[in-house]
């Protein structure tokens, strides 16, 4: 069994990253829906832009973990987009750009952006999104600190919230990424082969 267990593990890898596509069902946050397709749509766009650069000294997301990923960032942006609803929290395409900004000169201009993206096992298709999560997740944390919450708690407020906001809209995973937590509002990653290998009685 050991020995079938080596040959289906990478086999089960390759099949969660190319058969994916063909998956109608990938996640879905109360009446927010993605697709298998939109999630390997983007695993498949970070593995084409992992061929243009260096990434020997890079620790990056691969196989089933690759997928759990890119399906947990697409719950977490829903979820905040929320919250940011129910707070009136508003963040305008001019806060984006202006965090983009940011990022490009942080990471040492516009032609080191795409190695940045590669490191953070980031879609360039998602940057945009990315920023939004973390300027809702900034102006939550300052929401909790105004309303009297100690700077150092406001993190745990936001994550609670996060979590509730989970629990309230429902959360459904397909078990091809893994299983749905709702204690820290995460998927799990499932074993390695997905119960495809199991060991004889």
């Amino acid at each position: 069994m050991q020995l079938l267990k080596r040959i289906f593990t990478p086999l089960i890898a390759v099949l969660l990253l190319t058969g994916c596509a063909s998956m109608s069902s990938g996640v879905s946050i109360g009446d927010t829906a993605f697709s298998g397709q939109q999630i390997q749509k983007v695993v498949d766009e970070i593995l084409a832009a992992r061929k243009n650069i260096d990434t020997t000294q890079m620790q990056l997301s691969q196989g089933p973990e690759l997928l759990r990923d890119q399906a947990q960032f697409l719950i977490v942006t829903a979820l905040l987009d929320q919250i940011a609803k129910e707070k009136n929290i508003v963040v305008t395409k001019a806060d984006v750009a202006a965090r983009r900004a940011e990022v490009v000169t942080n990471v040492g201009g516009e032609s080191e952006l795409p190695t940045a993206l590669v490191g953070a096992n980031l879609a360039q298709s998602n940057l945009d999104a990315y920023l939004k999560v973390l300027i809702i997740s900034e102006r939550l944390d300052t929401y909790f600190i105004n309303s009297g919450t100690p700077q150092a708690q406001a993190p745990e407020l936001v994550a609670k919230a996060v979590t509730d906001i989970a629990n309230k809209l429902g959360v459904e995973v397909n078990p091809k990424y893994g299983k749905w937590n709702p204690t820290n509002a995460s998927i799990d990653a499932s074993d390695a082969t997905d119960g495809a290998v199991t060991q004889l009685p």
